[in-house]
């Protein structure tokens, strides 16, 4: 009995170990550039996160997987609530998008900057992420502007047949959700579950007989859908008439308008993302590498939208990412005044 019970536990603390991958150490962000200038225009103001090693939280944040299930079930370490102004907009379908507005509660700096946030698949204002991320940088200055997802908050209404799309590589990355390697089915089962609950919060509007009638939808095979792709084909390709799910992804996915960006972007993941595996990545990096103003940070850990820090168990109250999107703010500003200052020499010369 005792051989059987010690060759159980020992299973299972292999499997810990592995899981939270504690033999793994922290690294230095890696940085993809092929602009010199604006590479060191960046670094002069966020030299402290990108010169230095990004140490997770010892026991447990060295594993993607951990990092990226506390972050959807927790959040931040004592979470603020930032008060704003809603914003209320109506579409040309009659879809009432909205977001809120937050004003800067320190002027740290001279330019009067808003930023535009636009929070993951599933998310708003009033998700802890985003919540920490705005005080932080309402105390640095800044004007915060952040969008709600359509059908996300209960308490503002759904007025049309749709709800929100989502983007990167919509394609490659539910081929690889689809795959039971690295637990990334489980990822896309949680992610199919939270959208179809909110198509079916909101089914009186969303489901009504005559949308359902117009857009030819069956509500039994939308409420048995299993994966993003069902539910897609099932809902949303039609409300979005699209002939097929692969040209909705298409359509919807912002690897496709990247050589469209001309200001200067910068692009942040960590290598054990579970739900944006390394193949989407390529892209990114080859893109930095051919277009200036464009600069892409890497982490070897981070898991999605993690990057907690600190401690033995329990995290600082900021992550790594709160930290570097803040000193990002300003490493961009201070990119646009030099490309303006260079610009304007040149003219006068």
């Amino acid at each position: 009995m005792s051989t059987t019970f010690l060759a159980v536990f020992a299973i299972i603390f292999i499997i810990l170990f592995r899981l939270l991958n504690v033999n793994s150490s922290p690294r230095k962000p890696r940085i993809f550039c092929c602009d010199t200038s604006f590479k060191e225009c960046i670094e002069k103001i966020c030299n402290t996160e990108l010169a230095e090693y990004y140490i997770p939280t010892r026991l447990w944040g060295f594993s993607g997987h951990v990092q990226t299930i506390l972050q959807s079930l927790i959040g931040r370490v004592k979470c603020p609530w930032p008060l704003g102004e809603r914003v209320y907009i109506s579409l040309h379908d009659g879809s009432t998008l909205t977001y809120d507005l937050y004003q800067p509660l320190n002027q740290n700096h001279d330019d009067d900057i808003t930023v535009a946030v636009c929070p993951g698949v599933g998310n708003s204002s009033e998700s802890v992420y985003i919540r920490t991320f705005v005080h932080y940088a309402q105390c640095h200055g800044y004007r915060i502007a952040v969008l709600n997802h359509i059908g996300v908050i209960d308490t503002i209404k759904v007025t049309s047949a749709r709800i929100f799309t989502y983007g990167y590589d919509a394609n490659i990355a539910t081929q690889c959700l689809l795959k039971w390697q690295n637990f990334q089915r489980f990822y896309l089962y949680i992610l199919t579950e939270n959208v179809k609950g909110i198509i079916m919060k909101h089914r009186n509007v969303l489901l009504s007989d005559d949308v359902k009638r117009r857009f030819g939808l069956n509500e039994r095979e939308i409420a048995a859908a299993a994966t993003l792709p069902e539910l897609d084909d099932a809902y949303t390709r039609k409300i979005h008439n699209f002939p097929s799910t692969n040209e909705m992804y298409k359509w919807s996915s912002c690897i496709n308008y990247l050589p469209n960006i001309e200001k200067p972007v910068v692009f942040i993941n960590s290598l054990d993302d579970p739900l944006v595996p390394e193949v989407l990545l390529h892209p990114i990096r080859n893109f930095v590498e051919t277009h200036p103003k464009a600069l892409y940070i890497e982490c070897q850990h981070g898991g999605h939208l993690g990057f907690y820090e600190g401690g033995l168990i329990n995290p600082n109250p900021l992550t790594w990412l709160d930290r570097i999107l803040v000193s990002l703010l300003g490493g961009l500003a201070f990119a646009h005044n030099d490309i303006a200052m260079k610009k304007s020499t040149k003219m006068t010369m």
